[in-house]
């Protein structure tokens, strides 16, 4: 019913845990506590319309920390436009990159930042330790947007055939570009790269991207809650760490 988050407990330090089983808010307090008495967090993720009740996983410790907006693209019909002319993109395939987490701007929209302990930079070393991973992986897919020669931003995706997932982007610490002008210009470098359509999601909380999407015609798919519970040796003792990978 529970399961250890490899990803998330190396970030934190300490085990994460995530629920693959609605059932388990249908147990008993005891049995809830001993499935969760492992962890320092967990998360359960459910679609909207079939998650439990929302009294159900209150009584259960979880609280709402999230909704994920799922969404689909066509890649080939993003407009072009004259003031994307100045920027290059380039994929690390062509010119090799890593990204540092003193490189990124800090994340405001992400609903880790509700964890006890939890900082902006913290956040920032487990995007930057995600996005090093995905750029070794596929580096054909993970471009690097610059003007005037300085760093903008990066987004990086994956390809499966033409259909590709657009897994992370991000604005530079020091951009000076528009969150729309990285994504509307990457977008129609992944088509350029075969790409027909793109998929991903983003929080409900993050509006900018929200109206970025929507001014591109992305088309909305479904919405996913995420829900947190938090152990009350982490609300009072938290212990992160902020060396450890994502």
């Amino acid at each position: 019913m529970i399961r250890t988050h490899e990803a998330n407990s190396k970030w934190w330090g300490s085990p994460v845990g995530i629920v693959t089983d609605p059932a388990f808010f249908g147990l008993d307090e005891d049995s809830r506590t001993s499935l969760l008495s492992p962890y320092a967090w967990a998360e359960y993720k459910s679609p909207l319309a079939t998650a439990p009740s929302s009294l159900a996983l209150q009584r259960a410790g979880f609280a709402w920390t999230d909704v994920q907006i799922d969404f689909r693209i066509a890649l080939r019909s993003v407009p072009d436009s004259p003031s994307l002319k100045p920027y290059e993109c380039v994929s690390a395939a062509e010119q090799p990159f890593t990204i540092s987490a003193g490189d990124i701007r800090s994340f405001e929209h992400e609903r880790f930042l509700d964890l006890p302990g939890a900082t902006p930079d913290l956040l920032n070393a487990r995007y930057a330790t995600w996005a090093n991973e995905l750029i070794a992986r596929n580096p054909d897919w993970c471009l690097r947007v610059s003007l005037g020669g300085r760093d903008q931003g990066w987004f990086l995706a994956e390809a499966t055939g033409s259909t590709v997932a657009l897994t992370l982007a991000m604005l530079s610490a020091g951009a000076a570009a528009s969150g729309h002008h990285l994504y509307q210009r990457c977008l129609r470098a992944f088509a350029d790269r075969g790409g027909a359509v793109g998929h991903a999601a983003f929080s409900v909380r993050n509006t900018p991207v929200l109206n970025i999407y929507s001014s591109l015609a992305a088309r909305f798919t479904a919405t996913t809650g995420v829900w947190m519970w938090v152990a009350d040796s982490t609300r009072q003792n938290p212990h992160v760490s902020l060396t450890a990978p994502m």
